[in-house]
Protein backbone atom coordinates (compact mmCIF):
# COMPACT_ATOMS: atom_id res chain seq x y z
CA UNK A 1 0.00 0.00 0.00
CA UNK A 2 3.13 2.30 0.50
CA UNK A 3 4.42 2.08 -2.66
CA UNK A 4 1.01 2.16 -4.45
CA UNK A 5 0.56 6.02 -2.29
CA UNK A 6 3.84 7.00 -3.56
CA UNK A 7 3.46 6.24 -7.09
CA UNK A 8 0.09 8.03 -7.07
CA UNK A 9 1.77 11.14 -5.73
CA UNK A 10 3.92 11.35 -8.13
CA UNK A 11 1.34 11.16 -11.38
CA UNK A 12 -0.89 13.02 -8.98
CA UNK A 13 0.79 15.97 -7.26
CA UNK A 14 -2.12 17.98 -7.04
CA UNK A 15 -4.78 15.60 -5.42
CA UNK A 16 -3.65 15.99 -1.66
CA UNK A 17 -4.00 20.18 -1.99
CA UNK A 18 -7.40 19.22 -3.58
CA UNK A 19 -8.22 17.18 -0.17
CA UNK A 20 -6.70 19.98 1.98
CA UNK A 21 -9.07 22.57 0.77
CA UNK A 22 -12.19 19.94 0.85
CA UNK A 23 -11.65 19.60 4.57
CA UNK A 24 -11.42 23.31 4.83
CA UNK A 25 -14.18 24.03 2.89
CA UNK A 26 -16.06 21.95 5.44
CA UNK A 27 -14.97 23.91 8.52
CA UNK A 28 -16.08 26.80 7.47
CA UNK A 29 -18.74 28.13 4.84
CA UNK A 30 -17.11 32.09 4.60
CA UNK A 31 -13.90 31.09 2.90
CA UNK A 32 -15.51 29.26 0.87
CA UNK A 33 -18.08 32.13 -0.46
CA UNK A 34 -14.87 34.42 -0.61
CA UNK A 35 -12.89 32.14 -2.76
CA UNK A 36 -15.75 31.57 -5.46
CA UNK A 37 -16.02 35.90 -5.78
CA UNK A 38 -12.13 35.95 -6.18
CA UNK A 39 -12.64 33.13 -8.98
CA UNK A 40 -15.36 34.75 -11.11
CA UNK A 41 -13.47 38.30 -10.36
CA UNK A 42 -10.39 36.57 -12.00
CA UNK A 43 -12.18 35.13 -14.35
CA UNK A 44 -13.98 38.16 -15.95
CA UNK A 45 -10.33 39.68 -15.98
CA UNK A 46 -8.56 36.88 -17.51
CA UNK A 47 -11.22 37.46 -20.59
CA UNK A 48 -10.80 41.16 -21.13
CA UNK A 49 -7.01 40.69 -21.33
CA UNK A 50 -7.35 38.18 -24.59
CA UNK A 51 -10.05 40.24 -26.11
CA UNK A 52 -7.71 43.03 -26.06
CA UNK A 53 -4.86 40.86 -27.15
CA UNK A 54 -6.51 39.45 -30.20
CA UNK A 55 -8.14 43.51 -30.99
CA UNK A 56 -4.34 44.55 -30.97
CA UNK A 57 -3.52 41.62 -33.07
CA UNK A 58 -6.19 42.32 -35.08
CA UNK A 59 -5.03 46.45 -35.44
CA UNK A 60 -1.38 44.92 -36.21
CA UNK A 61 -2.08 42.44 -39.37
CA UNK A 62 -4.52 45.35 -40.64
CA UNK A 63 -1.89 47.96 -40.76
CA UNK A 64 1.19 45.24 -42.05
CA UNK A 65 -1.64 44.56 -44.52
CA UNK A 66 -3.00 47.93 -45.93
CA UNK A 67 1.22 49.12 -45.91
CA UNK A 68 1.82 46.19 -48.24
CA UNK A 69 -0.54 47.93 -50.54
CA UNK A 70 0.12 51.13 -50.22
CA UNK A 71 3.34 51.00 -50.07
CA UNK A 72 4.84 48.35 -52.53
CA UNK A 73 8.52 46.52 -52.68
CA UNK A 74 10.79 48.21 -54.86
CA UNK A 75 10.78 46.73 -58.32
CA UNK A 76 14.70 45.25 -59.15
CA UNK A 77 15.19 46.18 -62.28
CA UNK A 78 15.16 43.52 -65.37
CA UNK A 79 18.53 42.11 -66.03
CA UNK A 80 18.39 41.08 -69.83
CA UNK A 81 20.45 37.76 -70.16
CA UNK A 82 22.14 39.03 -72.76
CA UNK A 83 22.85 42.23 -74.48
CA UNK A 84 25.37 44.11 -77.71
CA UNK A 85 25.88 47.44 -77.84
CA UNK A 86 27.73 48.70 -80.90
CA UNK A 87 30.27 52.20 -82.18
CA UNK A 88 31.59 52.69 -85.17
CA UNK A 89 34.69 53.86 -86.29
CA UNK A 90 35.83 53.95 -83.16
CA UNK A 91 39.07 52.34 -81.47
CA UNK A 92 39.25 51.15 -77.77
CA UNK A 93 41.49 50.75 -74.76
CA UNK A 94 42.48 47.04 -73.49
CA UNK A 95 40.42 47.81 -70.20
CA UNK A 96 36.78 46.46 -68.78
CA UNK A 97 35.68 48.34 -65.30
CA UNK A 98 32.56 47.02 -63.48
CA UNK A 99 30.92 49.40 -61.54
CA UNK A 100 27.18 50.32 -60.24
CA UNK A 101 27.53 53.63 -61.69
CA UNK A 102 23.36 54.47 -61.40
CA UNK A 103 22.98 52.65 -58.08
CA UNK A 104 20.50 50.36 -58.87
CA UNK A 105 22.51 47.37 -57.15
CA UNK A 106 23.92 45.97 -60.99
CA UNK A 107 27.50 46.93 -62.22
CA UNK A 108 27.72 48.74 -64.91
CA UNK A 109 30.71 48.75 -67.60
CA UNK A 110 33.10 51.31 -68.06
CA UNK A 111 35.43 51.85 -71.18
CA UNK A 112 37.21 54.51 -72.97
CA UNK A 113 37.31 54.51 -77.19
CA UNK A 114 37.92 57.09 -79.86
CA UNK A 115 35.75 57.82 -81.99
CA UNK A 116 36.87 58.77 -85.37
CA UNK A 117 33.79 60.82 -86.35
CA UNK A 118 33.73 63.54 -83.22
CA UNK A 119 37.48 63.70 -82.54
CA UNK A 120 38.17 65.54 -86.18
CA UNK A 121 35.24 68.01 -85.47
CA UNK A 122 36.81 69.86 -82.32
CA UNK A 123 34.05 68.43 -80.12
CA UNK A 124 36.80 67.84 -77.79
CA UNK A 125 37.84 71.50 -77.52
CA UNK A 126 33.96 72.64 -77.26
CA UNK A 127 32.78 70.78 -74.33
CA UNK A 128 35.65 70.31 -71.99
CA UNK A 129 38.70 72.36 -73.85
CA UNK A 130 40.91 69.28 -74.47
CA UNK A 131 42.35 69.45 -77.25
CA UNK A 132 41.91 66.71 -79.77
CA UNK A 133 42.40 63.80 -80.44
CA UNK A 134 40.26 63.02 -77.08
CA UNK A 135 38.85 59.58 -76.03
CA UNK A 136 35.46 59.22 -74.55
CA UNK A 137 35.13 57.33 -70.79
CA UNK A 138 31.35 55.83 -71.72
CA UNK A 139 29.85 53.84 -69.08
CA UNK A 140 26.69 51.31 -70.30
CA UNK A 141 23.91 50.12 -67.98
CA UNK A 142 24.55 46.35 -66.89
CA UNK A 143 20.74 45.63 -67.07
CA UNK A 144 20.04 46.42 -70.42
CA UNK A 145 23.75 47.79 -72.20
CA UNK A 146 21.59 51.14 -72.94
CA UNK A 147 24.35 54.17 -73.25
CA UNK A 148 24.29 55.88 -69.40
CA UNK A 149 26.87 58.83 -69.85
CA UNK A 150 29.98 59.73 -71.78
CA UNK A 151 32.77 61.92 -70.59
CA UNK A 152 35.76 63.27 -72.57
CA UNK A 153 38.83 63.08 -71.23
CA UNK A 154 42.70 63.07 -72.76
CA UNK A 155 43.74 60.28 -75.05
CA UNK A 156 46.40 58.93 -73.58
CA UNK A 157 44.58 57.44 -70.85
CA UNK A 158 46.51 55.45 -67.96
CA UNK A 159 44.37 54.14 -64.96
CA UNK A 160 40.53 54.35 -64.53
CA UNK A 161 39.62 54.21 -60.66
CA UNK A 162 36.05 53.72 -59.64
CA UNK A 163 34.39 52.87 -56.37
CA UNK A 164 36.44 55.57 -54.77
CA UNK A 165 34.51 56.38 -51.63
CA UNK A 166 33.69 60.14 -50.73
CA UNK A 167 35.53 61.69 -53.30
CA UNK A 168 34.52 65.57 -52.73
CA UNK A 169 33.28 64.71 -49.65
CA UNK A 170 30.00 63.39 -51.43
CA UNK A 171 28.20 60.33 -49.75
CA UNK A 172 28.46 57.85 -53.18
CA UNK A 173 31.28 56.55 -54.75
CA UNK A 174 32.95 58.04 -57.56
CA UNK A 175 35.96 57.55 -60.24
CA UNK A 176 39.56 58.77 -60.90
CA UNK A 177 40.98 59.10 -63.68
CA UNK A 178 44.47 59.21 -64.80
CA UNK A 179 46.09 60.34 -68.11
CA UNK A 180 49.68 61.33 -69.42
CA UNK A 181 51.55 63.51 -69.06
CA UNK A 182 49.56 65.00 -65.80
CA UNK A 183 46.16 64.62 -66.22
CA UNK A 184 44.07 63.52 -63.16
CA UNK A 185 40.33 64.29 -62.93
CA UNK A 186 37.39 63.00 -60.37
CA UNK A 187 34.15 61.97 -61.24
CA UNK A 188 31.45 61.10 -59.81
CA UNK A 189 28.83 58.47 -60.69
CA UNK A 190 26.89 60.55 -63.55
CA UNK A 191 29.72 61.55 -65.42
CA UNK A 192 30.73 64.91 -63.42
CA UNK A 193 33.88 66.21 -63.07
CA UNK A 194 34.06 67.23 -59.32
CA UNK A 195 37.21 68.36 -59.64
CA UNK A 196 40.60 68.41 -61.55
CA UNK A 197 44.55 68.87 -60.44
CA UNK A 198 45.96 71.91 -61.45
CA UNK A 199 47.91 71.20 -64.57
CA UNK A 200 50.18 74.20 -63.38
CA UNK A 201 51.50 72.16 -60.15
CA UNK A 202 52.81 69.29 -62.22
CA UNK A 203 54.10 71.03 -66.06
CA UNK A 204 57.19 69.75 -65.63
CA UNK A 205 55.84 66.22 -64.65
CA UNK A 206 54.92 62.69 -66.09
CA UNK A 207 52.47 61.01 -63.58
CA UNK A 208 52.71 57.51 -63.17
CA UNK A 209 49.31 55.76 -61.66
CA UNK A 210 47.40 54.76 -59.68
CA UNK A 211 46.62 56.71 -57.57
CA UNK A 212 46.96 55.44 -53.75
CA UNK A 213 43.62 55.97 -51.50
CA UNK A 214 45.05 57.22 -48.15
CA UNK A 215 43.66 58.05 -44.54
CA UNK A 216 42.29 61.26 -44.17
CA UNK A 217 45.83 63.59 -43.75
CA UNK A 218 43.96 67.19 -43.64
CA UNK A 219 41.58 66.84 -41.39
CA UNK A 220 38.47 67.32 -43.64
CA UNK A 221 36.99 63.81 -42.88
CA UNK A 222 37.88 62.92 -46.81
CA UNK A 223 40.07 60.15 -47.75
CA UNK A 224 43.29 61.69 -49.26
CA UNK A 225 45.53 60.62 -52.25
CA UNK A 226 48.86 60.26 -53.15
CA UNK A 227 50.31 60.46 -56.72
CA UNK A 228 53.69 59.26 -57.84
CA UNK A 229 55.36 61.83 -60.80
CA UNK A 230 58.93 61.63 -62.83
CA UNK A 231 60.51 64.01 -64.37
CA UNK A 232 59.22 64.59 -67.99
CA UNK A 233 62.68 65.13 -69.44
CA UNK A 234 64.24 62.33 -68.14
CA UNK A 235 62.34 59.69 -69.77
CA UNK A 236 63.09 55.81 -68.90
CA UNK A 237 66.46 57.01 -67.31
CA UNK A 238 64.44 58.09 -64.00
CA UNK A 239 66.83 59.39 -61.62
CA UNK A 240 64.67 61.23 -59.03
CA UNK A 241 60.82 60.24 -58.26
CA UNK A 242 58.69 62.97 -56.92
CA UNK A 243 55.86 62.65 -54.39
CA UNK A 244 52.49 64.64 -53.67
CA UNK A 245 49.92 64.52 -51.32
CA UNK A 246 46.46 65.90 -52.84
CA UNK A 247 43.61 66.68 -51.17
CA UNK A 248 40.95 64.16 -51.82
CA UNK A 249 37.80 66.94 -50.97
CA UNK A 250 39.34 69.57 -53.63
CA UNK A 251 41.82 68.23 -55.42
CA UNK A 252 44.67 70.87 -53.74
CA UNK A 253 47.96 69.84 -53.05
CA UNK A 254 48.14 69.35 -48.97
CA UNK A 255 51.89 70.71 -48.55
CA UNK A 256 54.69 70.60 -51.25
CA UNK A 257 56.29 68.35 -53.86
CA UNK A 258 58.80 65.57 -51.87
CA UNK A 259 61.81 64.24 -54.14
CA UNK A 260 63.43 61.03 -53.44
CA UNK A 261 66.53 60.44 -55.15
CA UNK A 262 66.52 57.37 -57.44
CA UNK A 263 69.71 55.32 -58.17
CA UNK A 264 67.79 52.67 -60.46
CA UNK A 265 67.10 54.48 -63.49
CA UNK A 266 63.99 53.31 -64.00
CA UNK A 267 60.23 54.27 -64.07
CA UNK A 268 58.34 52.95 -61.40
CA UNK A 269 55.62 50.92 -61.55
CA UNK A 270 52.61 48.81 -59.12
CA UNK A 271 52.76 51.60 -56.96
CA UNK A 272 50.54 50.15 -53.44
CA UNK A 273 49.95 50.77 -49.88
CA UNK A 274 51.35 48.54 -47.76
CA UNK A 275 50.33 48.57 -43.56
CA UNK A 276 52.32 46.63 -41.45
CA UNK A 277 50.76 44.31 -38.49
CA UNK A 278 51.87 47.90 -35.99
CA UNK A 279 50.03 49.78 -37.93
CA UNK A 280 52.25 51.40 -40.31
CA UNK A 281 51.76 53.12 -43.48
CA UNK A 282 54.40 52.44 -46.21
CA UNK A 283 54.37 53.22 -49.72
CA UNK A 284 55.73 50.33 -52.12
CA UNK A 285 56.53 50.40 -55.33
CA UNK A 286 58.62 48.58 -58.39
CA UNK A 287 61.26 50.07 -59.72
CA UNK A 288 63.78 47.35 -60.72
CA UNK A 289 63.34 45.74 -57.56
CA UNK A 290 60.52 46.53 -55.16
CA UNK A 291 61.37 49.46 -52.34
CA UNK A 292 59.06 50.95 -49.99
CA UNK A 293 58.96 54.38 -48.14
CA UNK A 294 57.10 55.18 -45.00
CA UNK A 295 54.17 57.81 -45.41
CA UNK A 296 54.77 59.11 -41.93
CA UNK A 297 58.50 60.16 -43.91
CA UNK A 298 56.61 62.06 -47.19
CA UNK A 299 53.95 63.72 -45.43
CA UNK A 300 56.87 65.31 -42.98
CA UNK A 301 58.58 66.54 -45.75
CA UNK A 302 55.76 67.81 -47.58
CA UNK A 303 53.94 70.03 -44.68
CA UNK A 304 57.07 70.34 -43.00
CA UNK A 305 55.19 70.10 -39.59
CA UNK A 306 54.97 67.55 -36.84
CA UNK A 307 51.75 64.93 -36.62
CA UNK A 308 50.28 66.77 -33.52
CA UNK A 309 47.14 66.55 -34.30
CA UNK A 310 45.54 63.96 -32.23
CA UNK A 311 43.57 61.96 -35.60
CA UNK A 312 47.05 62.21 -37.39
CA UNK A 313 49.15 60.84 -34.62
CA UNK A 314 46.85 57.83 -33.93
CA UNK A 315 47.07 57.19 -38.10
CA UNK A 316 50.66 58.08 -39.01
CA UNK A 317 52.75 58.56 -35.90
CA UNK A 318 53.12 54.24 -35.52
CA UNK A 319 56.10 53.33 -36.45
CA UNK A 320 57.59 49.53 -36.97
CA UNK A 321 60.81 48.62 -35.71
CA UNK A 322 60.61 45.71 -37.79
CA UNK A 323 60.56 47.73 -40.70
CA UNK A 324 62.83 50.93 -39.47
CA UNK A 325 65.83 47.94 -39.17
CA UNK A 326 65.57 47.80 -42.97
CA UNK A 327 65.57 51.18 -43.86
CA UNK A 328 68.47 52.92 -45.29
CA UNK A 329 69.44 55.96 -43.30
CA UNK A 330 70.68 58.15 -46.38
CA UNK A 331 67.82 57.96 -48.50
CA UNK A 332 65.41 56.79 -46.08
CA UNK A 333 64.37 53.71 -48.45
CA UNK A 334 63.75 49.80 -47.83
CA UNK A 335 64.38 47.08 -49.95
CA UNK A 336 61.93 45.19 -49.63
CA UNK A 337 62.76 42.89 -52.46
CA UNK A 338 66.05 42.85 -54.12
CA UNK A 339 65.66 40.17 -57.04
CA UNK A 340 65.16 41.97 -60.48
CA UNK A 341 63.81 43.00 -62.80
CA UNK A 342 60.15 42.64 -61.30
CA UNK A 343 57.43 43.05 -63.09
CA UNK A 344 54.11 42.60 -60.50
CA UNK A 345 54.06 43.58 -57.37
CA UNK A 346 50.26 42.04 -55.07
CA UNK A 347 48.72 42.32 -51.87
CA UNK A 348 47.35 38.84 -50.84
CA UNK A 349 44.77 39.56 -48.08
CA UNK A 350 45.08 37.37 -45.03
CA UNK A 351 42.09 37.47 -42.10
CA UNK A 352 43.37 38.98 -38.75
CA UNK A 353 46.46 40.78 -40.22
CA UNK A 354 47.50 43.99 -41.49
CA UNK A 355 50.50 43.04 -43.26
CA UNK A 356 48.92 40.06 -45.09
CA UNK A 357 51.31 38.77 -47.75
CA UNK A 358 53.18 39.96 -50.84
CA UNK A 359 53.01 38.52 -54.36
CA UNK A 360 55.97 39.35 -56.34
CA UNK A 361 56.34 38.13 -60.01
CA UNK A 362 59.86 38.39 -62.38
CA UNK A 363 59.66 37.73 -65.50
CA UNK A 364 61.01 33.44 -64.97
CA UNK A 365 59.49 33.31 -61.39
CA UNK A 366 57.04 34.02 -59.01
CA UNK A 367 57.91 33.94 -54.73
CA UNK A 368 55.03 34.97 -52.05
CA UNK A 369 56.40 36.94 -49.07
CA UNK A 370 55.75 37.34 -45.20
CA UNK A 371 54.07 41.25 -45.07
CA UNK A 372 55.63 41.86 -41.92
CA UNK A 373 58.97 39.58 -41.86
CA UNK A 374 59.36 39.78 -45.34
CA UNK A 375 60.74 35.94 -45.22
CA UNK A 376 59.94 33.72 -48.59
CA UNK A 377 57.07 31.48 -47.92
CA UNK A 378 57.85 29.43 -51.58
CA UNK A 379 59.30 29.53 -54.86
CA UNK A 380 58.01 28.79 -58.28
CA UNK A 381 59.96 28.64 -61.53
CA UNK A 382 58.83 29.75 -64.67
CA UNK A 383 60.00 29.92 -67.96
CA UNK A 384 58.76 33.49 -68.93
CA UNK A 385 55.26 34.96 -67.04
CA UNK A 386 52.73 36.21 -69.67
CA UNK A 387 50.59 38.63 -67.28
CA UNK A 388 49.87 39.03 -63.76
CA UNK A 389 48.55 36.46 -61.52
CA UNK A 390 45.00 35.95 -60.79
CA UNK A 391 44.25 35.14 -57.42
CA UNK A 392 41.04 32.37 -57.10
CA UNK A 393 40.12 29.19 -54.52
CA UNK A 394 40.87 26.23 -55.73
CA UNK A 395 41.91 24.72 -52.68
CA UNK A 396 39.10 24.87 -50.22
CA UNK A 397 41.41 26.18 -47.48
CA UNK A 398 40.45 29.84 -47.28
CA UNK A 399 43.70 30.33 -48.80
CA UNK A 400 44.36 32.53 -51.73
CA UNK A 401 45.56 29.90 -55.24
CA UNK A 402 47.00 31.13 -57.98
CA UNK A 403 46.48 31.22 -61.83
CA UNK A 404 49.78 32.03 -63.34
CA UNK A 405 50.37 31.68 -67.16
CA UNK A 406 53.45 30.93 -68.38
CA UNK A 407 55.18 31.20 -72.39
CA UNK A 408 57.19 27.85 -72.75
CA UNK A 409 57.57 27.88 -76.14
CA UNK A 410 56.79 30.37 -79.31
CA UNK A 411 52.59 30.33 -79.17
CA UNK A 412 52.32 27.41 -76.18
CA UNK A 413 51.80 28.61 -73.18
CA UNK A 414 51.31 26.98 -69.48
CA UNK A 415 48.16 27.58 -67.84
CA UNK A 416 49.41 26.80 -64.39
CA UNK A 417 47.47 26.85 -60.89
CA UNK A 418 49.71 26.56 -57.69
CA UNK A 419 48.69 26.50 -54.18
CA UNK A 420 48.88 29.61 -52.04
CA UNK A 421 49.73 27.70 -48.76
CA UNK A 422 52.95 25.42 -50.63
CA UNK A 423 53.79 26.52 -53.84
CA UNK A 424 53.33 23.14 -55.07
CA UNK A 425 51.36 22.69 -58.68
CA UNK A 426 47.43 21.61 -58.27
CA UNK A 427 46.81 21.71 -61.71
CA UNK A 428 48.47 22.22 -65.23
CA UNK A 429 47.88 22.32 -68.77
CA UNK A 430 49.26 23.50 -71.83
CA UNK A 431 47.41 25.58 -74.39
CA UNK A 432 48.00 27.46 -77.86
CA UNK A 433 47.88 30.74 -77.50
CA UNK A 434 48.08 34.33 -79.63
CA UNK A 435 49.14 37.41 -79.88
CA UNK A 436 47.19 39.84 -77.29
CA UNK A 437 45.53 37.15 -75.45
CA UNK A 438 43.11 38.32 -73.33
CA UNK A 439 43.77 38.00 -69.71
CA UNK A 440 41.98 35.07 -67.68
CA UNK A 441 39.51 36.30 -64.70
CA UNK A 442 37.97 34.06 -62.07
CA UNK A 443 34.19 33.71 -60.13
CA UNK A 444 33.78 32.58 -56.45
CA UNK A 445 31.01 29.96 -56.42
CA UNK A 446 29.75 29.08 -52.68
CA UNK A 447 33.05 27.54 -51.20
CA UNK A 448 36.05 28.09 -54.36
CA UNK A 449 36.37 29.70 -57.74
CA UNK A 450 35.86 29.31 -61.23
CA UNK A 451 38.76 29.73 -63.21
CA UNK A 452 38.43 31.41 -67.10
CA UNK A 453 41.55 31.45 -69.40
CA UNK A 454 42.20 32.12 -73.34
CA UNK A 455 43.84 29.60 -75.87
CA UNK A 456 43.11 26.35 -77.49
CA UNK A 457 43.82 22.62 -76.86
CA UNK A 458 46.48 21.21 -78.92
CA UNK A 459 45.52 18.37 -81.43
CA UNK A 460 47.31 17.04 -84.36
CA UNK A 461 45.99 19.50 -86.77
CA UNK A 462 45.93 22.17 -84.87
CA UNK A 463 49.87 22.14 -83.67
CA UNK A 464 50.89 21.95 -86.97
CA UNK A 465 49.82 25.14 -87.88
CA UNK A 466 51.53 27.15 -84.83
CA UNK A 467 53.19 29.58 -87.52
CA UNK A 468 50.00 31.15 -88.71
CA UNK A 469 48.17 30.66 -85.41
CA UNK A 470 47.85 34.25 -84.78
CA UNK A 471 45.50 34.68 -87.82
CA UNK A 472 43.13 31.54 -86.10
CA UNK A 473 40.48 31.17 -84.01
CA UNK A 474 40.88 31.60 -80.59
CA UNK A 475 39.03 30.02 -77.32
CA UNK A 476 37.53 30.85 -74.13
CA UNK A 477 37.77 27.46 -71.26
CA UNK A 478 36.59 27.56 -67.78
CA UNK A 479 37.85 25.34 -65.20
CA UNK A 480 36.31 24.14 -61.62
CA UNK A 481 38.69 22.39 -59.35
CA UNK A 482 35.87 19.69 -58.36
CA UNK A 483 36.31 18.76 -62.56
CA UNK A 484 39.72 19.31 -62.87
CA UNK A 485 39.92 16.28 -65.81
CA UNK A 486 37.52 18.31 -67.90
CA UNK A 487 37.09 22.16 -68.82
CA UNK A 488 34.00 23.75 -70.62
CA UNK A 489 34.68 25.62 -74.60
CA UNK A 490 32.04 28.60 -73.95
CA UNK A 491 33.81 30.47 -76.52
CA UNK A 492 35.71 30.03 -80.11
CA UNK A 493 36.00 32.74 -82.82
CA UNK A 494 38.24 35.16 -84.97
CA UNK A 495 36.86 38.24 -83.29
CA UNK A 496 39.55 40.58 -82.06
CA UNK A 497 38.89 40.26 -78.04
CA UNK A 498 40.45 43.55 -76.85
CA UNK A 499 39.24 43.01 -73.14
CA UNK A 500 37.25 40.38 -71.34
CA UNK A 501 36.27 39.75 -67.76
CA UNK A 502 33.79 38.29 -65.41
CA UNK A 503 31.73 39.30 -62.40
CA UNK A 504 28.74 38.64 -60.60
CA UNK A 505 26.25 41.52 -61.81
CA UNK A 506 24.06 41.63 -58.95
CA UNK A 507 25.09 40.75 -55.37
CA UNK A 508 25.42 36.65 -54.85
CA UNK A 509 23.31 36.55 -58.18
CA UNK A 510 23.42 36.83 -61.78
CA UNK A 511 27.31 36.23 -62.73
CA UNK A 512 28.17 37.02 -66.01
CA UNK A 513 31.04 37.76 -68.77
CA UNK A 514 31.64 40.23 -71.02
CA UNK A 515 33.67 41.17 -73.76
CA UNK A 516 35.30 44.47 -75.69
CA UNK A 517 35.67 43.28 -79.40
CA UNK A 518 36.88 45.65 -82.29
CA UNK A 519 40.00 47.74 -82.96
CA UNK A 520 42.56 48.03 -80.31
CA UNK A 521 43.80 52.17 -79.62
CA UNK A 522 46.55 52.42 -82.22
CA UNK A 523 45.20 50.62 -85.10
CA UNK A 524 42.39 52.14 -87.64
CA UNK A 525 39.37 52.22 -86.52
CA UNK A 526 36.34 49.93 -86.81
CA UNK A 527 33.11 48.77 -85.31
CA UNK A 528 33.30 48.26 -81.60
CA UNK A 529 31.13 45.66 -80.09
CA UNK A 530 30.48 45.33 -75.99
CA UNK A 531 28.40 42.01 -75.37
CA UNK A 532 27.23 40.91 -72.31
CA UNK A 533 25.83 37.30 -71.05
CA UNK A 534 24.59 35.60 -68.25
CA UNK A 535 27.33 32.55 -67.24
CA UNK A 536 24.58 30.17 -66.93
CA UNK A 537 24.06 30.50 -70.84
CA UNK A 538 27.16 30.10 -72.59
CA UNK A 539 27.57 27.17 -69.98
CA UNK A 540 24.73 25.38 -71.44
CA UNK A 541 25.57 25.95 -74.68
CA UNK A 542 29.39 24.71 -74.21
CA UNK A 543 31.20 21.59 -74.90
CA UNK A 544 33.11 19.43 -72.72
CA UNK A 545 36.38 18.94 -73.60
CA UNK A 546 38.21 15.58 -71.77
CA UNK A 547 42.14 16.13 -70.68
CA UNK A 548 44.04 13.28 -71.21
CA UNK A 549 45.54 13.42 -67.79
CA UNK A 550 43.02 12.15 -66.30
CA UNK A 551 39.23 10.18 -65.95
CA UNK A 552 35.79 11.75 -64.86
CA UNK A 553 32.99 9.55 -64.63
CA UNK A 554 29.93 11.57 -65.25
CA UNK A 555 29.07 12.32 -69.29
CA UNK A 556 29.07 15.76 -71.01
CA UNK A 557 24.96 16.14 -70.33
CA UNK A 558 25.97 15.80 -66.32
CA UNK A 559 28.99 17.82 -66.31
CA UNK A 560 26.81 20.93 -68.50
CA UNK A 561 23.66 20.69 -65.69
CA UNK A 562 25.56 20.30 -62.91
CA UNK A 563 27.90 23.70 -63.61
CA UNK A 564 24.56 25.20 -65.06
CA UNK A 565 22.89 24.55 -61.19
CA UNK A 566 26.34 26.13 -60.04
CA UNK A 567 25.69 29.25 -57.26
CA UNK A 568 27.97 31.86 -57.47
CA UNK A 569 29.06 34.15 -53.99
CA UNK A 570 30.05 37.53 -53.35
Amino acid sequence: MTANKDLQTEIHPLKNDETESQHANEASDKPKVTKRKKLTKFGQLSKWRTAAFFLVLFLCLVVVFAFSFIIPCPVRPSSQREWTTTFENAATYPFLTLWDANQDKVADVMFAFKDSNNTNNGSCVSEDGLSFPCAYLTVLSGTNGSLLWKQTVVEDIQHIQCGVENLSDRKSSGCLVIGIPHYVIAINSSGETLWSLNTSLATDLLVIGPALILPDLDGDEVEDLLLIFIPSHQGNAVNELIFMLVSGKSGDPIGQRVYLNSAKGLVPSSPLIHVTNTGAYYILFIQGTVQGVALTDIYTQATGIPLSAPKLNSILKKSDPEWEKKTNITSGIIEVYNSQPVKYLQQVHVAGTNAGKLLISTDYAVELLDGQSLQSYWYHNLSRIQGMPLPGYFNKDDTFDFLIEDLIEKNMKKVTIVDGKSGKILWEEELITRENCPKPSSVNTVSQSIFFFWGELPTQNNVSLLESFSEKSHNLYMLHPLHPNIILELKNGTENVVAFTTTLFEHSRHAGCVLLLGQPKGSQPGRLTIIKQKLKDIIYLSRVRRLKKGHDDFDDDELIEYFHRMRYSS
